[in-house]
């Protein structure tokens, strides 16, 4: 019988060895495929694009799928980190800090001292309405304001005077702007830094992280704010108005003073259900005002100036010093529900404007 010669033992077994080594090195070193990873390559790009678009779960954001039992409970827990990521400081009002000499002030005819008067604009564009005025007109006012011997002041200087009785000029003017428009960057700032004026804007801030229409910009706002400008808030996203009944009473109120109607179970929101909204909105914004400006007072302005007890109660328990309404009047150190008289109107010319703060001279 003839016996075929397989050759030395010793190669075979280092043959054997070799094949073993690189499967081996090829076990490692290819990632290994699950079968979700298999599934997802089979699926269209499309649909994997889709996928990976989805945002990540925002604590602030209803999840449709969660039980119903969990709304509140994620609602509470939402606004307790809110509260521990908005923790703030108490401020320090130092009136000296905003000393000024009254002698620059002894040729100016006074019409009334101890007292701010606050203007409130809204846009600027050459379509005039109730709330926008041309730039035309608005140069007029401020221009009229500097003429007539009115002093503006910031609103940090203003919030000392409110809070601990910091002096200010005789004639003494806080110009406002509400919502977030462009217009405040591209019509109002120019004019306002060649009179050497401050303004305040109260920014709407979901409307300017999530722009529809022209608005500002972060980036704006800091050359502004560097520039004697400032930012406050005006809600995140409470600046609408909602169903808060049924039936007859079905109708459309600002959202930020009333419960919500809760369509899904036939019942308006619960006080509780109501203030935790509200507080975790006026939380968020300062978040995110505080996160792109940096560390600031805590100002409020209304939506469509409704406020309650309720919107009063919780955000002084946050910490906001002061709110601004849509009553005209003047304003007295220590009151902290600010009045201002609307000065951004197509009706109201620069000699009308002066009519309107004449009314409030001696009160």
């Amino acid at each position: 019988m003839n016996i075929q010669k397989l050759g030395n033992p010793t190669s075979v077994g280092f043959a054997a060895l070799s094949v073993s080594i690189v499967l081996l090195c090829l076990y490692v070193l290819l990632p290994a495929t699950s079968p979700k990873v298999l599934e997802q390559t089979l699926v269209p790009d499309k649909v994997i694009s889709e996928e990976r678009l989805v945002p990540s779960y925002d604590p602030l954001t209803v999840q449709p799928a969660v039980p119903l039992v969990q709304p509140a409970q994620s609602a509470q827990q939402a606004l307790q980190q809110l509260e521990m990521e908005t923790q703030q400081q108490p401020q320090q009002y130092q009136a000296h800090a905003l000393a000024f000499n009254q002698e620059d002030y002894s040729k100016q005819k006074v019409y009334y001292t101890d007292k701010v008067i606050v203007l409130t604009y809204h846009h600027i564009d050459e379509k005039e309405n109730g709330i926008t005025i041309s730039p035309k007109r608005f140069k007029s006012h401020m221009q009229r304001l500097k003429k007539e011997g009115y002093n503006v002041i910031s609103m940090e200087h203003f919030l000392h005077f409110i809070k601990s009785g910091a002096q200010v000029p005789q004639n003494a003017v806080l110009i406002t702007f509400d919502d977030g428009y462009e217009s405040f960057y591209t019509q109002a700032y120019p004019e306002l830094l060649r009179l050497g004026f401050h303004a305040t804007k109260f920014i709407v801030v979901d409307s300017i992280d999530h722009p529809k229409s022209p608005r500002l910009t972060w980036d704006q706002m800091r050359e502004m704010k560097e520039n004697g400008m400032s930012f406050y808030s005006h809600t995140y996203d409470h600046h609408d108005k909602v169903k808060a009944g049924t039936g007859s009473s079905n109708t459309l109120m600002p959202m930020l003073t009333n419960p919500i109607y809760v369509e899904a179970e036939q019942r308006l929101e619960t006080d509780v259900e109501y203030r935790t909204r509200i507080k975790q909105d006026l939380l968020k914004a300062e978040k995110r005002i505080g996160e792109e400006l940096g560390p600031q007072y805590r100002l409020l302005a209304f939506p469509f100036g409704a406020y309650n007890n309720a919107v009063l109660e919780v955000g002084k328990a946050m910490g906001i010093e002061l709110f601004f309404t849509t009553q005209e009047g003047i304003n007295h150190k220590g009151s902290t529900e600010i009045y201002r008289v609307h000065a951004g109107a197509a009706y109201v010319s620069e000699d009308d404007l002066m009519w309107k703060m004449k009314l409030y001279h001696k009160k």
